[in-house]
């Protein structure tokens, strides 16, 4: 083996230690820890979610209107006449009127399954 080969081995062992040895390589794995844990830990953001945890009650008013509202929309299309605004607009609360009291009876069920 000559010379040059022997000092070659000797700076790549030399090189290997001081990369085993760097702190910056165990502070990326800790920070990749870190990071993995976060991210498990963080809920996913989703609508049901957030439906979930609103009282039914006023999901079912959203609801109602929305449909309302899209009756309202699509009726002048269907029927031609003045009458068709006023209603849609009462289709609309009354919507909002069955969303409330279907959704309050979905809370009274919940809380006596509770019981």
């Amino acid at each position: 083996m000559s010379k040059n080969d022997e000092v070659e081995r000797i700076r790549r062992i030399r090189d290997r230690q001081i990369q085993l040895r760097d702190p910056s390589v165990e502070q990326k794995r800790v920070q990749r820890e870190i990071s993995k844990k976060r991210r498990s830990s963080v809920e996913r953001f989703s609508f049901g979610a957030i439906f979930g945890d609103i009282p039914k009650m006023i999901t079912g008013t959203l609801i109602g209107i929305v449909i309302g509202i899209l009756i309202l929309l699509i009726l002048p299309y269907i029927f031609d006449g003045t009458w068709v605004d006023p209603v849609g607009i009462g289709l609309t609360v009354v919507g909002a009127v069955f969303g409330f009291f279907f959704g309050r009876a979905l809370d009274a069920r919940d809380a006596l399954s509770d019981f």
